[in-house]
């Protein structure tokens, strides 16, 4: 796991809707997830590998990264945010405890139900989406800017399609029609 995030507790706080007491126990694995499993699959593990040392080292900021920089702050930091979010929404006051699944109340709070959870999350995971399929198309579009792109390692990067659906779009996997 990474400890190396690409975006911040207070970009996301200052850019979403997200209160600023929620704690970091329940936002920094929200976020290391964001990252590690739904941006690398986009990025691919080559590319995102070369981000997070680029961020690591302080190059990001070297004018020759010029375009690691532009990915990461127009086309990244809000992805993650709104997947960030999107995966904050059914642990937050939630807790896992020797009682079991519990959730916390305060007679001044009301929590909300689970459809009403469910739709606040489909909320956020559209968004997500939606960045996430503009940052597919920067991508797409600028590919020469990022040689890491060709490379195959663990996670080769989906060019395609973000959209969490089962139902097929097309897109690589589909068979060539002769």
């Amino acid at each position: 796991m990474t400890k190396i995030f690409l975006i911040s507790e207070d970009y996301i706080k200052t850019n979403s809707a997200l209160n600023d007491n929620v704690w970091g126990s329940y936002l920094t694995p929200a976020i290391r997830e964001a990252q590690d499993i739904k941006l690398q699959e986009i990025l691919g593990s080559a590319l995102y590998k070369s981000l997070l040392e680029k961020v690591e080292n302080g190059a990001i900021r070297n004018p020759l990264f010029a375009p690691y920089k532009t990915l990461l702050d127009e086309y990244i930091q809000i992805y993650l945010m709104y997947q960030t979010i999107a995966n904050l929404v059914p642990i937050i006051g939630v807790k896992l405890s020797n009682l079991g699944v519990v959730i916390s109340n305060d007679e001044h709070v009301v929590n909300l139900s689970q459809n009403e959870r469910d739709l606040i999350q489909t909320y956020y995971s559209q968004r997500a989406e939606f960045y996430g399929k503009r940052l597919q198309e920067y991508l797409k579009e600028n590919k020469e800017e990022y040689k890491e792109l060709a490379v195959c390692e663990d996670i080769s990067p989906t060019l395609d399609s973000v959209a969490e659906t089962s139902i097929f779009l097309g897109g690589r996997r589909g068979r060539k029609i002769n």
